[in-house]
């Protein structure tokens, strides 16, 4: 993998995580699998709950989408498009970076 896109991968998974954990416009999804993780009659409950965490653990959802990222590089590095959607996904993340610094957001 290239520098640039190496980076932009990086970018792109700090977006994807941001979407994941925190992000208002998949906040129904994401409480309604927390809901269902800490709701369900397991025989280890301490474990639905430690799942629910994770979906809102930017740490712990990070590791996962990087994988992701990287078996995707794996599989497509070499193509113009993956290229062009981590730069997406990076530019996404820039601009609602900065976006917060300015009280934005």
């Amino acid at each position: 993998m290239d520098t640039l896109t190496l980076v932009l991968a990086a970018l792109a998974t700090a977006r994807i995580t941001r979407l994941i954990n925190i992000d208002r416009i998949t906040e129904a999804p994401r409480n309604a699998a927390i809901r269902w993780l800490t709701s369900v009659k397991r025989k280890n409950e301490e474990r639905g709950e430690l799942l629910a965490y994770m979906i809102v653990c930017p740490w712990c959802v990070s590791m996962y989408v990087g994988a992701g990222m990287g078996a995707a590089w794996w599989a497509w590095g070499g193509d113009r498009w993956f290229a062009a959607a981590c730069a997406a996904l990076a530019f996404s993340y820039a601009a609602g970076f900065l976006a917060g610094r300015e009280g934005g957001e």
